[in-house]
């Protein structure tokens, strides 16, 4: 219970101390506003002068920092927990809401304050004139007998107590109503969406290439291991000659991976392309080192646009290692090639007889990824078994202006 009303305590100073805040503010305000007008205005209704008091008090909410001030007193007096927002380069709707919640701030501020310093103090006056039978000067006729007395302490206590208490209730609602004004706009939630989409983009396509790249590598490492380890009695050269592939298919893979994570690290160039495929022939050359029965003919058109290349290799990269960990023995063949406005990729490899390509438990994102790039460009991907054959057509729309 103790540590109950200290906390209340607390809750109370700090709205207490955001209306002092305001009402400080609003009255130095009001009192040079007054004090301008008076000497180069005469006879000006009290309406117009209330009228220039909240023009001057919403003009101090456009002050640069006047922003920054309410959202740091909200959340230290207001112990507001939803989301404030400080733009680095406010609209005019940050602008329009900054001015209202420091009108509302300096109102609220004067109204608890003319409560507290004028109304309390005003009741207890009222009170004590009843109860002593004579004015001290508030201006209000003493009452005559007991029972208007009696009525009369009873509207004192009434109204004094909700004088005193103001703060609380005035506090609740600012507290209630500083996210919606200091808080992000509807435009500002869209931008932060946004930008939450992009991310999550970003990543996974920085998964796909991890998929791509790191999983070709691995692929192509695994199979180097085991067929060094089948003849490194036997044959010595063919396994040294496994260890020799292993060692630069794990060494590319190194610097593709460090590469990538720098992109996930932000301390990447801007300048350097984040896709790392490598060239085609190297691929090629990859899997015929790793014992895969290639054929290969490849013909790209000059000047091929980068992004769109970089798609080939990997949709090679990809059907390639899919083939080496799936399918059967047996020869294989990759064409690529080009056909007026399209670049057309076939990989055609053996798989057993009466079996289906099974899936990995993790889920095989492989041909998903090829899908999905494919998609990018408006083209299309048809995998599927034919016979004994597993093959894989693909057709990407070729624009020489689509370039990364």
């Amino acid at each position: 219970m103790q540590v109950t009303t200290r906390h209340l305590a607390r809750y109370l100073a700090r709205r207490f101390a955001w209306h002092m805040l305001g009402a400080a503010i609003g009255l130095a305000l009001a009192l040079l506003v007054y004090a301008l007008l008076d000497t180069s205005v005469t006879g000006l209704p009290g309406w117009a002068v209330a009228a220039v008091a909240v023009a001057a008090a919403a003009g101090l909410g456009l002050v640069p920092g006047a922003r920054e001030l309410e959202v740091t007193a909200a959340r230290a007096l207001l112990d507001v927990d939803d989301e404030l927002l400080v733009p680095a380069d406010p609209r005019l709707a940050h602008r329009v809401r900054t001015a209202a919640w420091v009108v509302l701030h300096l109102f609220t501020g004067m109204l608890v304050g003319f409560c507290l310093f004028a109304m309390v103090p005003g009741t207890v006056l009222v009170g004590v004139e009843a109860v002593a039978g004579r004015s001290f000067g508030s201006g209000i006729p003493v009452p005559a007998g007991p029972v208007e007395v009696a009525v009369r302490l009873g509207a004192c206590a009434v109204v004094g107590l909700a004088a005193l208490v103001a703060t609380w209730p005035l506090g609740a609602a600012a507290a209630a109503l500083a996210g919606r004004v200091l808080g992000p706009t509807s435009h500002d939630r869209l931008e932060t969406a946004l930008a939450r989409a992009r991310r999550e983009a970003e990543h996974t396509r920085l998964a796909r290439e991890l998929h791509d790249g790191i999983g070709h590598a691995l692929t192509v490492v695994s199979v180097q291991a085991a067929a060094g380890r089948r003849v490194v009695a036997a044959d010595p050269d063919a396994a040294a000659d496994a260890l020799s592939a292993i060692e630069d298919t794990a060494r590319s893979a190194l610097a593709e991976l460090d590469q990538l994570l720098a992109v996930l690290r932000d301390d990447a160039d801007d300048s350097t392309p984040t896709a790392l495929a490598p060239a085609l022939d190297d691929v090629v050359s990859a899997h015929r080192r790793a014992g895969l029965d290639l054929s290969a003919r490849i013909d790209l058109p000059a000047g091929l646009p980068a992004l769109l290349s970089r798609t080939v290799q990997r949709i090679v990269t990809e059907a390639l290692t899919n083939a080496h960990r799936h399918g059967a023995p047996g020869p294989v063949g990759l064409v690529v090639g080009h056909d007026g406005d399209e670049v057309r990729i076939e990989v055609v490899n053996p798989v057993r007889a009466g079996a289906r390509p099974r899936r990995r438990p993790s889920g095989g994102r492989g041909l998903s990824g090829i899908r999905e790039r494919v998609a990018l460009f408006g083209g299309t991907a048809d995998a599927g078994a034919d016979g004994d054959r597993w093959v894989l057509r693909t057709t990407l729309p070729y624009r020489k202006d689509l370039d990364a």
